[in-house]
């Protein structure tokens, strides 16, 4: 055996993660109204004072379960410390009203799973399981990690900062050896399984899973990670992972069918995020992620509070999410990919929004850059490039953005089509500023900015500007500058008082513009060209 490998099972031999199977009497199962067994941890040894690990106890129940075909592991009150916690089909773990569990910084074993949208070997969940169906978590108690530095620390490299790159250098090798296509070895995969830190839940080709009503503290990485999987429901969690980075909130990957709702999340990272696989290994798996609902959820801290992305490979399409307050979060409403990971990203749709001083209310962006990533360069079409369509944002008030209300990136080999942004009052340094897009639509858009215009639109084809208008347009700037847009259609829009210029353009601009119902009287310049 590998020289690691025997040091890693000692330490979780010692920590009472690896004992020989017991089962326990039936005497140990209580049966409640609706006929499913109980096994209650009490009867298998867990110490409810915290004094010593309750791994063993865990386990114990666990087997016994599986044994009567399914059941409820129940943590009752108290405090528990344990190693992790592997379900199988037909189970529910109830953590008690008053229970706390609580996952030290411990050894981990290896399993195959997904980090950061490449299939690899990663530490074992916290608590999770693999090809399952029917399984909940669920209950009034809390789940408790141990602290993101300590993680960070027992886990590879610790992370420079809270954006910069937290993976190592063995990682740094495996995605490149893989993109490059060339053969990765086991000892290469299992070098960097030891940069990465485990998920808190992850449930992987698994169907029929309710996560509810759980209260998560800390998170050494991705907190709920839905992957492979369908038909799963993520249901009034509170989450307080913030600032952990790469603690993303709620984790849809390459997964079908999930409705997210009623959830808090306060995290260092994405909040709740859609992916389906990065680069070449993410190309070769193809699995989107798809019909997905999220609604009634408030996100704080996070990099982006609804995110699809940057993992595209292998698509994502389907889409809502609604009914969303985001806090202090560095982005709102993100969409982002890049040059290299692909994917059909297609039939978005958000509605009803209120974000508070956010950095960037609304980013779609093909130019996302990861810590530790260069730019990229224009390239080819393939299917390394993304692709954005049909994707309507609407409703959405945006109150004191730091960066900008609105910034929307296609390429130029590959616009973004078909983005429609609809009924938005939005304020913040910086207005709507957008390049590289075929028929967008934005109708109804109030913004006001405290420098240069309120909307400046580059390179669009096929434009239709409906309705738009600043009421505090910021001096000396035009509330629409557009550059390299010919044919585009302005109607119904207002100038208010103090406006000095409206319509700022070219002269080619001028002359293909058309025009319909707006009323600019109040500009001091209704349009100019230069």
């Amino acid at each position: 055996m590998n020289p690691h490998c025997r040091s890693l099972a000692s330490a979780l031999a010692s920590c009472g993660i690896f004992f020989a199977l017991y089962f326990a009497p039936a005497a140990n199962a209580q049966a409640p109204v609706s006929g499913r067994p109980v096994f209650n941890i009490l009867d298998y040894g867990a110490h409810k004072d915290g004094s010593a690990p309750s791994t063993e106890a865990f386990r114990k129940a666990i087997e016994a379960a599986k044994m009567a075909g399914g059941g409820t592991i129940y943590a009752p009150a108290g405090r528990y410390v344990s190693g992790p916690i592997e379900l199988y089909s037909n189970m529910t773990l109830d953590v008690g009203a008053g229970a706390r569990i609580v996952f030290p910084v411990a050894p981990l074993p290896f399993v195959k799973g997904r980090y950061l949208g490449v299939d690899a070997l990663v530490p074992m969940p916290l608590i999770g399981g693999h090809d399952v169906t029917n399984v909940t978590v669920t209950g009034r108690g809390i789940l408790q990690t141990g602290d993101f530095q300590a993680w960070a620390d027992a886990y590879g490299p610790p992370v420079r900062n809270q954006s910069g790159n937290a993976n190592g250098p063995a990682w740094e090798h495996l995605l490149k050896a893989l993109n490059a296509n060339q053969p990765v070895t086991q000892a290469e995969y299992l070098a960097a399984a030891k940069e990465l830190r485990p998920d808190v839940l992850c449930f992987m080709n698994a169907k029929n899973i309710l996560i509810q009503n759980i209260r998560i503290i800390g998170g050494p990485a991705f907190v709920v990670h839905l992957l492979y999987s369908q038909n799963a429901t993520v249901n009034n969690v509170i989450e307080q992972s913030y600032p952990g980075a790469h603690a993303n909130g709620i984790v849809v990957d390459s997964s079908r069918f999930v409705r997210i709702s009623n959830d808090y999340i306060d995290t260092g990272d994405d909040g709740i995020v859609i992916k389906s696989g990065k680069g070449a290994d993410g190309l070769r798996v193809n699995r989107p992620s798809e019909d997905v609902a999220i609604t009634n959820c408030t996100v704080h801290h996070a990099h982006g509070a609804v995110v699809i992305g940057s993992e595209t490979a292998g698509g994502i399409r389907n889409v809502v999410a609604s009914n969303i307050t985001a806090v202090g979060t560095e982005r709102g409403i993100r969409v982002k990919s890049r040059r290299g990971r692909g994917g059909v990203i297609e039939d978005l749709r958000f509605d009803n929004w209120t974000m508070e001083h956010v950095g960037t209310g609304i980013v779609v962006t093909c130019y996302y850059i990861m810590g530790g990533e260069a730019p990229t360069k224009e390239e080819p079409v393939s299917i390394r490039t993304p692709v954005f369509r049909n994707i309507a944002i609407s409703n959405v008030t945006i109150s004191h953005a730091t960066r900008a209300v609105v910034n929307i990136e296609g390429l130029p080999e590959m616009p973004i089509t078909g983005l429609h942004l609809m009924d938005i009052l939005g304020s913040g340094k910086r207005g709507l500023i957008a390049a590289h897009t075929n028929a967008m639509e934005l109708r109804h858009l109030q913004i006001n900015p405290e420098t240069g215009p309120a909307f400046a639109i580059a390179t669009a084809s096929n434009l239709l500007l409906d309705g738009i208008s600043s009421r505090d347009p910021a001096a000396g700037s035009p509330v629409l500058r557009l550059t390299a847009s010919p044919g585009a259609i302005l109607e119904d829009s207002h100038a208010f008082p103090g406006t000095d210029v409206f319509l700022s353009t070219t002269p080619n601009e001028k002359r293909t513009l058309q025009l319909s119902g707006d009323i600019l009287k109040n500009a001091k310049v209704p349009m100019q060209s230069n």
